[in-house]
């Protein structure tokens, strides 16, 4: 069993532009009970006051926690949001309109933005958005549940079987109700309602089902509301993945029965009423939480369409567990050169050169800047011991990885000839700037998770001369960049493989490439010590 750790975390209703009020309020919290380690919005963030607004997105306003909020929740503000997520200010992050974040931590956070809606866009989802969140990843073992769930909107008939009632008016939604059974949260954020903390119901049938963790439903009233009702919640959450089936599985003596059984059985008919009249096949109920990839850079083989991307009007988003998580079946493993405790390594299809790998995590983590340390340590030990390697024959190495638009951690790894090294830094910022964005440098004394927020997009490169390079401006950002400028006339000269594509050669041809490269990497392979 892993060493425990408890996330401490704040949790506020809809703020609406009360940021002040807000932020007051969480930096003496945060003094007075703190370090909290994050803070979460869920609900309408922004509000009608254009300047207070600005103050924010303009970082005039100081944020004092790493804070994540959800999408809008009507046009007056959706302007204010990109359309996928992105670091809006410093220390706050906008999550996106829905998925998972693996939290370094070692929270794993689902979210869905918005109300519920015939049709989805940027403030509303739908039948057709729910079905994209409810697709199992499965990472070394099956899915079991998320720590945290975050909506807007609250589940309808939540309060079935409870011993308490919330009081107010409530604008619930089914769709929601539905995610909630799907993902089985340990905790269910909300807002848009009155304060409501309901008592946790179970996720299984007593004496028909194995026992599964419980569910404690919160809803929060809006900052600064004028009835004084509850909107902050601070609470300690140790990650799921830390606890023993026996811990997690704890009831709490109120623990009441699940709510929703019966209302999804009216969806499940409701559903396949839609589909008959729409001509679609029978649904398909999957938890792949990572957004679709657009392409797959270096692996490919199964990639799925560039009209499957979510906001492709009519795309249909297939059911493809994930591809690199080593538990998948859709792992081409006879590429797989060496595997450790967390990571593993292997060949990229369709690489640049005969050497070009890839550094995995072993599970399901969407980003280095999400890893947590075990991970980040492994990937070291990769980094280290294929830079000997790859020294040892005259060539230096160049490591980048591209968080947008892919599902899974894959750190690139290219080597190149030794004299290919002084010109690699200009390289990369001459091709940034033609293609209209900036490449900064980290500082020696900073990481890149603290530089970048969790659940933001970036690109990361590492030069040989320890020169280390990243970018948060995503938007556009070329799929390509990281081999474009590998397979430039400075460095490799073979601007032909640019796209992965055009580098596919035969399966036989892939695994004797494997075998060569293991057999390379075999004095230098620190797995095998492992084993032992």
């Amino acid at each position: 069993m892993q060493k425990q750790s408890q996330v401490k975390v704040l949790v506020a209703g809809e703020v609406r532009g009360q940021f002040d009020a807000l932020f007051k309020r969480v930096a003496a919290v945060n003094s007075k009970a703190g370090p909290f380690d994050m803070l979460i919005c869920v609900g309408e963030f922004f509000g009608d006051d254009a300047d207070a607004n600005d103050q924010i997105l303009t970082a005039k306003f100081e944020i004092p926690l790493q804070t994540y909020i959800l999408g809008p929740c009507s046009s007056a503000t959706a302007a204010l949001f990109p359309k996928e997520s992105a670091e809006l200010a410093p220390n706050l992050t906008y999550l996106g309109r829905k998925g998972l974040l693996n939290t370094a931590s070692g929270l794993s956070v689902a979210y869905l933005s918005g109300m519920e809606g015939e049709t989805a866009d940027l403030t509303h989802f739908d039948f057709d958005s729910v079905n994209g969140l409810l697709v199992p990843v499965k990472a070394g073992g099956g899915f079991i549940g998320v720590d945290l769930l975050l909506t807007s909107q609250w589940p309808a008939q939540v309060d079935n079987f409870a011993p308490n009632r919330p009081v107010g008016d409530v604008k619930s939604s089914e769709l929601i109700s539905k995610v909630a059974a799907g993902l089985k949260p340990r905790y269910h954020f909300a807002a848009i309602g009155p304060h409501y903390e309901r008592a946790p119901y179970r996720n299984h049938r007593v004496l028909q089902e194995a026992a599964q963790h419980t569910t404690r439903f919160i809803g929060l009233a809006s900052v600064g509301n004028a009835e004084k009702a509850k909107w902050l919640y601070a609470f300690n959450v140790t990650p799921m993945r830390q606890l023993s089936r026996s811990e997690l599985t704890e009831q709490p003596p109120n623990a009441s029965e699940f709510p929703y059984l019966q209302l999804l059985t009216s969806l499940i008919i409701k559903e396949r009423e839609m589909n008959q009249r729409a001509g679609k096949d029978k649904p398909q109920f999957f938890f792949d939480m990572s957004e679709p990839v657009e392409d797959n850079v270096d692996r490919g083989g199964k990639r799925r369409n560039r009209g499957d991307r979510e906001g492709d009007e009519g795309a249909k988003r297939p059911p493809q567990p994930c591809w690199f998580c080593l538990s998948s079946p859709e792992v081409e493993k006879h590429l797989v050169v060496a595997v450790s405790d967390c990571c593993y390594l292997a060949m990229a299809k369709g690489g640049l050169n005969h050497k070009h790998a890839l550094i995995l995590p072993v599970g399901h983590i969407q980003s280095v800047v999400a890893a947590p340390e075990e991970v980040r340590a492994d990937i070291d030990r990769f980094k280290r011991a294929l830079g000997q390697m790859f020294a040892s024959t005259g060539e230096c190495c160049v490591f980048f990885e591209r968080n947008y638009r892919t599902q899974h951690l894959q750190i690139q790894v290219v080597p190149a000839p030794i004299d290919c090294q002084m010109g690699l830094k200009n390289a990369f910022l001459n091709l940034a700037e033609m293609r209209g964005f900036e490449l900064s440098v980290l500082a020696d004394d900073q990481e890149l998770w603290e530089v970048v927020n969790e659940g933001c997009p970036y690109f990361f490169v590492e030069l040989p001369d320890g020169t280390r390079l990243f970018t948060r401006q995503m938007k556009n950002f070329p799929l390509q960049f990281g081999r474009e400028v590998m397979a430039s006339g400075g460095v490799l000269n073979i601007p032909e493989k640019v796209d992965w594509r055009a580098c596919s050669i035969d399966k036989k041809v892939e695994e004797q490439l494997t075998k060569a490269f293991q057999k390379s990497f075999a004095q230098y392979d620190f797995t095998e010590d492992d084993d032992e």
